[in-house]
């Protein structure tokens, strides 16, 4: 049977890259896909819960989607790519053993925190899906920072962004720890500038070294960037030790990144809002308008035409 292999990452950390690069470049040595059940493995009930992930593995969606995936394997390796799966860790060693593989994949907490504070993560009204299914709170069963539970409340959603990054990859270091099969831990920006670290990736999942992997990096791939008109206090990192800490033990420095170049790219004002609203809605109505007038010329046309 050949390998099955999943990622430990929080959302937002470049999975629709590696996706997107792995299906481009060797889409004819795997079978590749990208969160395929969405939140079903539902990691935050199934973090450190041994009971929760008995359950999940008779639900019917996952034991489809597992099976689909045993089948996979009599002909061709298998990788999903995503971050919805990684609680999910201890449940993949029962049904693939040897054949498992994980990716610990990281990426800059002030980054990964401040995309998903443009998704609305922590807005009920918006995101019921994530707050049920995803979102890690301290008073989740399986997380460790129980002590952030009393200030909960009164965190912005950048500071539980940070908080739900801290408890993810302090559980892919433990899985990496413990684990009895193979796990590679990689950043993601090493991917994107480290030819090094991509060879290693490729090595990892047994793939030859394609020279369209090489330029793979120039690629950009964001189905889903958006900005946020709320503003984000960037001094709230140090309200969070225990991230700062993990960072560093990640290789990531938090004042290697501005906070100009992070206020332009994840921040937008309302006057900028309404401009680009205002753009759309000018881009739609000459589309409208250029096709109302391609139809008029066709149907003046066809009408000369039978008159002849």
């Amino acid at each position: 049977m050949h390998t099955a292999t999943f990622f430990i990452a929080t959302a937002r950390s470049g999975t629709q890259w590696v996706c997107h690069s792995l299906r481009t470049v060797f889409g004819d040595l795997l079978a590749i896909e990208h969160e395929p059940i969405k939140y079903a493995y539902s990691p935050k009930r199934c973090l450190r819960n041994p009971s929760a992930l008995a359950t999940l593995r008779t639900y019917p969606m996952v034991r489809r989607h597992l099976d689909k995936i045993h089948r996979t394997l009599k002909d061709r390796p298998y990788v999903e790519v995503g971050f919805p799966a990684f609680a999910a860790a201890p449940l993949l060693l029962e049904e693939f053993g040897s054949h498992l593989r994980l990716v610990h994949l990281t990426r800059h907490p002030l980054r990964t925190a401040a995309s998903i504070v443009t998704h609305r993560w922590f807005d009920p009204r918006e995101r019921p899906d994530i707050m049920a299914d995803v979102a890690l709170t301290p008073t989740d069963h399986g997380v460790r920072l129980h002590h952030y539970a009393g200030r909960w409340p009164q965190m912005s959603p950048f500071e539980k962004a940070l908080f739900n990054w801290t408890e993810v990859h302090l559980y892919g270091l433990e899985v990496r720890d413990q684990s009895i099969i193979p796990v590679l831990r990689v950043r993601f920006e090493d991917l994107l500038t480290q030819k090094a670290a991509g060879f290693a990736f490729l090595d990892f999942l047994d793939l030859p070294h394609r020279f369209e992997w090489g330029t793979a990096a120039t690629t950009k791939v964001d189905n889903f960037q958006k900005k946020t008109e709320n503003k984000i206090d960037w001094s709230t990192t140090r309200t969070l030790p225990e991230m700062a800490d993990l960072a560093v033990a990640l290789g990531y420095d938090l004042e290697a990144v501005s906070e100009r170049k992070l206020r332009s790219r994840y921040y937008e004002s309302l006057a900028e809002k309404t401009e680009r609203r205002l753009k759309r809605f000018g881009r739609r109505i000459a589309t409208y308008c250029g096709r109302s007038f391609a139809l008029m010329i066709g149907e003046q046309w066809w009408i000369l035409t039978l008159g002849t």
